[in-house]
């Protein structure tokens, strides 16, 4: 058979065998008292034939009904966890240990929510007596061995057992330690009627009463909530409260350390607010009195500041009248040196006419005078008369240039 064949027969087998599980009610009315072992025997039918692994599981699951129901709606919004990783999820979001078991397991989940009366009525009768749960699934797994229909397989390793009581029990493990099969079966004929026979050319295993689901991998780090079981059916009463203990145990200790974690965050969140408080007010305080500092330093520098601006303004004001009083100094120098200069040339212009008109008187006089000589007389008067026309020529350029120095005289 095809793995998907096989995948599509064990949901229609599973899905089938959901609505043959009796309905709760049928028990509350048939045990008004102490209920009796056929009325148990109508509960713990449906799942006598699992694995040992997991009958401990669902039966401490269906103690709370409301927390079963609760675990499947959570189970249906982390659909895409598998395996290992979904009961890591389902330990961390605070689930049971019951509960984290079955987490591989959808399909019995699914049962059990789906069938709410007789979830509840198993998990009552399995608080009120749990011998009589235990002998109700011995009792029917030995009907079911006698039937033909319990026996090993690959699936499943079936071994009848001698307690220290000399009881005899029929103890279900898986054939591989790793991988939990879940069985799929009638249990309104499983316990009573032995497998038709094969129809002519089918394989064996076509006819077999109890068929089984895909198998479930199971991780070695939760190997525990399997493959603790071998001492329970030696012990069973000490063995379910040893493991209540222990499981309480280990709820408190969670619970202890949740709390010290909690603790210990919110004392770090007091003390990062303490120090950011702590810290917010020294750089606050630290800032006012860099302000105040400051503030007081502008002060003190003011009047100094205001003395060096006002000794420079003075000292300016000092340079630019000593250097207007240079400036007008200068002038007035110039202005003397100018007149100085100008006098100076008035006198040797006064002093060049002077002399020029006292050529020209002497030149004058000279005819009266000349030697009786000819030749002589001749040179000597043309040398006069050219230093004569000299002396006049200069006269009237002084007279020219002089203007009123004659009037002067």
């Amino acid at each position: 058979m095809r793995p998907r064949s096989r995948v599509w027969l064990s949901a229609f087998l599973f899905t089938f065998l959901c609505t043959l599980i009796p309905s709760g009610g049928l028990f509350a009315q048939q045990t008004m008292g102490a209920p009796s072992s056929s009325a148990i025997d109508q509960l713990t039918g449906p799942i006598a034939l699992y694995p040992d692994a997991l009958v401990f599981q669902i039966l401490t699951a269906s103690t709370n009904v409301d927390t079963l129901n609760s675990f499947a709606a959570w189970m249906g919004k982390n659909g895409t966890l598998k395996g290992s990783e979904l009961q890591d999820a389902a330990q961390k979001a605070g689930f049971d240990v019951a509960y984290v078991a079955l987490a591989p397991f959808p399909q019995v989940v699914q049962m059990m929510a789906q069938k709410p009366d007789w979830t509840k009525a198993l998990g009552q009768a399995f608080t009120g007596d749990k011998n009589a749960v235990f002998d109700s699934i011995q009792r029917l797994r030995a009907q079911a061995q006698a039937a033909g229909n319990l026996k090993t397989t690959s699936q499943q390793r079936v071994e009848t057992q001698t307690t220290s009581d000399d009881r005899q029990v029929i103890v279900i493990q898986p054939a591989n330690p790793q991988v939990i099969y879940v069985p799929a079966y009638n249990p309104q004929t499983v316990y009573v009627a032995a497998p038709p026979p094969p129809p002519t050319g089918a394989p064996v295993a076509a006819a077999a009463a109890v068929g089984f689901t895909t198998g479930v991998i199971i991780g070695a780090s939760h190997n525990s909530y399997y493959h603790a079981q071998e001492e329970y059916w030696e012990n069973r009463e000490d063995y379910y409260e040893d493991r209540q203990n222990n499981y309480q145990q280990n709820q408190d200790q969670r619970q202890s350390s949740a709390q010290a974690n909690q603790d210990q965050r919110q004392s770090s969140a007091q003390a990062n607010q303490d120090q950011r408080q702590s810290s917010t007010q020294a750089n606050q305080d630290q800032r006012q009195s860099s302000a105040q500092a400051n503030k007081d330093q502008r002060q003190s520098n003011a009047p100094a500041n205001q003395d060096q601006r006002q000794s420079s303004a003075q000292a300016n004001k000092d340079q630019r009248q000593s250097s207007a009083q240079a400036n007008k100094d200068q002038r007035q120098s110039s202005a003397a040196s100018a007149q100085s200069q100008a006098a100076a040339s008035q006198s040797q212009r006064q002093s060049a006419a002077a002399t020029s008109s006292r050529g020209g008187e002497k030149t004058a006089v000279q005819p009266a005078g000349m030697s009786s000589g000819g030749l002589s007389g001749y040179q000597s008067g043309s040398a006069t008369r050219a230093q004569s026309s000299r002396g006049s020529s200069s006269l009237s350029s002084s007279r020219a240039g002089g203007g009123g120095g004659g009037r002067r005289r």
